[in-house]
C-alpha cells in the first residue's frame, strides 16, 4: 500500500510540475485540492505529498488563507536567477569545452541539428526543448559537481522562464537562440574556452532580456 501511494503521489507530483513548467497552469492560478482530486481520481494524502514537494520546490506557495497556487513569475526574480545561471553555465561551458569527448560533442552536433529543424518548421515548443538539452549536454564533460548541482536545483525555474519568451513574446523568432547555440558550438569544436564561455553569458543575458520583456507585456498591464 506504501508504495503505491508513493508511486501515485511521484505521478502527480511530475504531471503538475509538467503543466507548471509548461504553462498549462498559469502564475497565480489556484490549485484546488478538490479539483485536482477527482481530476486524478486520487486521494487527498498522495496529492498533499506531490504539492508538498512543488512547495520545496518553490513552483507553488501556500498562502495565509491556505489557498495553493502557482508560484508568481517576476522579473526581480528572474534577474536573480538568470544572474547566477549566468555565472555557473558560462564556468559550465568553458570546462565542457576543454573536456569534450567526441561521443559527448557527436550529442550535442545531433541536439543542434535537431533545434535547426524545429525552428525550420517553427516549432518553438521543440526549439526550446531541444535548446535545453543542448546546455544539459554540457554538465557531463564539465565535470564540475558543483555548478551542476546548484543548476539542478534551480533546473525547474529556469524552465518556466524559458518558455515565457517562446510562448508568450508576440515577436518571438528561433532565429537568435539558435545563432547562439550555433555559434556556442562552433567554439567548443575549436575548443576555444574563453570564446564558450563568454557566448554562453551573452547568450543567457539575452535571453533574460526576452524574459523581462514578455513579463513587463503580460504581467505588469
Amino acid at each position: 500500500m506504501e508504495t503505491k501511494r508513493r508511486k501515485t503521489s511521484d505521478y502527480i507530483y511530475a504531471e503538475i510540475k509538467r503543466r507548471i513548467i509548461e504553462l498549462e497552469y498559469e502564475p497565480n492560478e489556484h490549485l484546488s485540492e478538490e479539483f485536482l482530486a477527482k481530476a486524478f481520481d486520487v486521494s487527498r494524502t498522495p496529492l498533499r505529498e506531490a504539492l508538498y514537494r512543488l512547495g520545496m520546490e518553490r513552483l507553488v506557495v501556500k498562502q495565509s488563507t491556505g489557498r495553493i497556487v502557482v508560484t508568481r513569475l517576476t522579473i526581480s526574480e528572474a534577474e536573480e536567477i538568470y544572474q547566477v545561471r549566468e555565472v555557473l553555465e558560462g564556468l559550465v561551458a568553458r570546462e565542457a569545452a576543454l573536456k569534450m569527448t567526441p561521443v559527448l560533442l557527436t550529442r550535442l552536433e545531433e541536439t543542434m541539428h535537431l533545434m535547426e529543424a524545429a525552428a525550420d518548421s517553427s516549432r518553438y515548443t521543440d526549439v526550446i526543448r531541444y535548446g535545453s538539452e543542448f546546455h544539459q549536454v554540457l554538465y557531463e564533460p564539465s565535470g564540475n559537481e558543483t555548478a551542476i548541482h546548484f543548476l539542478d536545483q534551480l533546473r525547474s525555474r529556469i524552465e518556466r522562464y524559458r518558455r515565457i519568451g517562446g510562448y508568450k513574446h508576440p515577436d518571438y523568432t528561433a532565429k537568435f537562440p539558435v545563432d547562439e547555440h550555433r555559434h556556442i558550438l562552433s567554439l567548443i569544436q575549436n575548443k576555444d574556452a574563453d570564446g564558450t564561455e563568454q557566448a554562453m553569458r551573452m547568450h543567457i543575458r539575452r535571453s533574460l532580456g526576452t524574459v523581462k520583456d514578455t513579463l513587463q507585456m503580460y504581467f505588469f498591464k
